[in-house]
């Protein structure tokens, strides 16, 4: 059997058991036996439960190159996420429900912006993504995400130093930036260039900044 018949056996196994049960009751013994595969097989491929189940969140949200490509716009990847975590409700209801297995989630959102943007988000960013999500996990996902995609940028720290008349530009600039202008953002030799892309995307880098 290859690594990824493997690896998918294994995930599979583990998404049914936390649907089942819940991510604190699931054990490696569990999914060992599920998947059945021997204890050094998953050892093989995962260090224990909590890797296994970012790679996990990570593998569903690194969905969206297939739809819109590595250099994505910030509101298709993330509409892209929020159609995923609704379409397997059963599955992250749970994970949301509980902490580690919700820190799990979030170390997984950050590989994401790592991997294509070459830094993570600040902690507001994060903040508004948890009191999103959990909520919206209460409501069993009964909104549709275009609707959790307002909230969430409702919920963004943005809106609390900018004015009305700047908001909406500010939204507008984070939302349509591609992930390579992120990048961008990081690096020291483009600084000039980002400074020139408004203010609103001016301040949401100045703020990143600030906030780390």
């Amino acid at each position: 059997m290859s690594n990824e018949m493997t690896q998918t056996k294994i995930k599979d196994a583990f998404r049914e058991l936390t649907i089942k049960n819940s991510f604190a009751k699931v054990k490696v013994a569990d999914i060992i036996a599920k998947a059945g595969i021997s204890r050094m097989t998953f050892y093989r491929h995962y260090l224990d439960k909590y890797a296994l189940l970012e790679e996990v969140c990570f593998d569903d949200f690194n969905l969206f190159v297939q739809i819109y490509g590595k250099n994505a716009i910030w509101k298709d990847i993330t509409m892209s996420i929020l159609n995923v975590i609704r379409n397997n409700g059963k599955f992250y209801k749970k994970v949301l429900e509980d902490k580690e297995a919700k820190d799990c989630l979030f170390d997984a959102l950050g590989r994401v912006s790592c991997c294509y943007t070459g830094k993570t988000a600040f902690r507001g960013v994060y903040s508004a993504w948890d009191g999103t999500l959990c909520n919206w996990a209460e409501s069993n996902f009964l909104q549709a995400p275009e609707e959790i995609y307002l909230t969430l940028i409702l919920n963004l720290p943005i809106k609390e130093v900018l004015p009305d008349t700047e908001l909406d530009r500010a939204v507008k600039g984070y939302e349509n930036k591609t992930m390579e202008e992120f990048r961008k953002e990081g690096n020291p030799n483009t600084a000039k260039t980002a400074q020139r892309k408004g203010a609103g995307n001016s301040y949401v880098q100045s703020h990143d900044q600030s906030q780390n």
